[in-house]
């Protein structure tokens, strides 16, 4: 019979026990963040980071392409015994590693397999730093045009320093009216109209 209260403890002992050779390339935040970075430090530890990537990103796939395992795991109405029960059967052992099943009976047994997908989300996040990849997200306007999104793509590479790779994403927010809104991994950079009017609008506001 799985012991529930055994691996929990494990996992926070992990949480709080991160090596130097094993301590996540980046904190993450909330409980979300917590459970990524034990999951991450346990994997680095077996030596199995890839294979746990690989077994939680094929589950996320299956999650967003089956809208009934999605509501089974967010609703919060169906026992945990009957959920415990579902996850033991999906995450049999001959098929994947003891650390991403254990992850999932735990997150049963605490009533969090409905926050499953941003944990998932939290250790893709620090695979991605651990191999040096920058997320960056360019919000503007309206589309960028070619010669504008390469300045931007230069000051950026220049922002992040050598050594990393930079994966960008464009988006399109028309109610920041003019400028930019770079988000470079956690760090977010303002640039947009909107917010400038936002902060003239807090003087004016401070001042009558």
């Amino acid at each position: 019979m799985f012991r529930f209260t055994r691996v929990s403890k494990q996992l926070k002992v992990a949480v709080r026990s991160f090596s130097a050779s094993h301590e996540p390339p980046k904190k993450l935040f909330g409980h979300t963040g917590r459970y990524a970075m034990a999951t991450y430090t346990a994997a680095s530890k077996a030596g199995a980071l890839e294979k746990v990537e690989s077994e939680l990103t094929s589950f996320a796939e299956v999650v967003k392409k089956n809208a009934n395992l999605a509501a089974f795991l967010s609703n919060p109405t169906i026992p945990r015994s009957e959920k415990t029960s579902k996850v033991s059967h999906l995450f049999d052992e001959s098929k994947f590693s003891s650390i991403t099943r254990n992850l999932f009976l735990v997150l049963s047994a605490n009533g969090r397999l409905g926050e499953s997908l941003k944990i998932v989300e939290g250790y893709g996040e620090l695979m991605q730093a651990k191999r040096g990849v920058v997320n960056i997200t360019i919000i503007s306007a309206e589309q960028l045009k070619k010669p504008q999104l390469e300045s931007v793509q230069q000051a950026v590479a220049k922002y992040v320093g050598a050594g990393k790779k930079v994966e960008i994403s464009t988006k399109v927010n028309p109610a920041i009216l003019s400028g930019l809104q770079v988000l470079i991994g956690d760090k977010f950079l303002d640039l947009s109209v909107a917010s400038r009017i936002g902060d003239i609008s807090k003087s004016l506001d401070a001042a009558l």
